[in-house]
């Protein structure tokens, strides 16, 4: 009977969050900190899309720009994206969800200005020390 329980909420918040997500909102806050939490890649990932998706909004992409193509703007966030996150200290969870979000939304804005105060900013939101702040799980 426990187990039963056990897996019924476990479906229930599934479903919860499946249902958040199709209806836009943010499906990684009620994760955090849960076995559905996105992995490190995955955040890496998304973080990359995000700030891509931004600067190809804001001054798109061309051999005359920092990135002739979403792929190359791709691997420069992921890249810096996971030599900031490192598996031993982002891994197993540790991604607070608050303190990604506030880091994507710095990338974005570097993505679109390029200004240093906003890369300074970046950095600073974006270290490990800040973001990876969640006990491994």
């Amino acid at each position: 009977m426990k187990r039963m329980l056990s897996m019924m909420t476990r479906f229930g918040m599934g479903a919860s969050l499946a249902f958040a997500a199709a209806c836009g909102g943010s499906n990684t806050d009620a994760a955090d900190n849960t076995d559905l939490e996105p992995s490190r890649e995955t955040r890496i990932s998304d973080l990359a899309e995000e700030a891509c998706d931004r600067y190809e909004t804001c001054t798109g992409y061309g051999s005359d720009k920092t990135y002739p193509s979403e792929a190359e703007c791709r691997a420069d966030f992921t890249t810096k994206a996971g030599t900031l996150w490192p598996q031993d200290k982002c891994g197993s969870g540790q991604i607070s969800n608050p303190r990604y979000e506030a880091c994507t939304n710095s990338a974005k804005a570097v993505a679109c200005s390029g200004n240093i105060l906003d890369a300074i900013s970046a950095l600073d939101d974006c270290k490990a020390s800040t973001v990876c702040t969640d006990p491994p799980q």
